[in-house]
């Protein structure tokens, strides 16, 4: 589960942004059912205080942990093939992109692939909305 001090501001590392608060993860957390290290980038809108969305991004998080059935069938949906269990299980995470916008609604997309294509999951709060194939291997 993310915390607040799980959030490390990197402002000190010359990254600027009008708008935005950016913040790295540097905290196991679990995706697609895989612990992962060091890929989440967190982009905050400065309307914001941490403090007031913590519970919001908390909550995307989990559902990003394990969306197996959803991600099986949009896979399906998007990409217009069949996949499995034994698909999601072996699904290769590279990075993962987490917003929080202006209006609080919540974007992630998170860059992944499998034995045949890379591809992109985009959510919007906590629903798929969108997988493309991308260029990212």
């Amino acid at each position: 589960m993310i915390n607040i001090e799980d959030l490390i501001d990197v402002a000190d590392a010359n990254i600027k942004e009008d708008d935005w608060e950016l913040y790295k993860v540097f905290k196991p957390m679990k995706v697609f059912g895989k612990h992962l290290e060091t890929l989440f980038d967190i982009g905050i809108h400065k309307v914001w205080k941490l403090e007031d969305i913590i519970n919001n991004l908390k909550s995307h998080v989990n559902v990003l942990s394990d969306s197996r059935e959803e991600l099986k069938n949009a896979y399906g949906d998007f990409m217009f093939k069949d996949v499995d269990d034994d698909w999601y299980n072996n699904i290769d995470i590279y990075k993962i992109l987490i917003k929080i916008n202006e209006d609080g609604s919540i974007e992630s997309r998170v860059e992944c692939g499998d034995d045949e294509n890379t591809f992109n999951v985009y959510f919007k709060n906590n629903d798929i909305v969108n997988i493309m194939e991308s260029n990212i291997r």
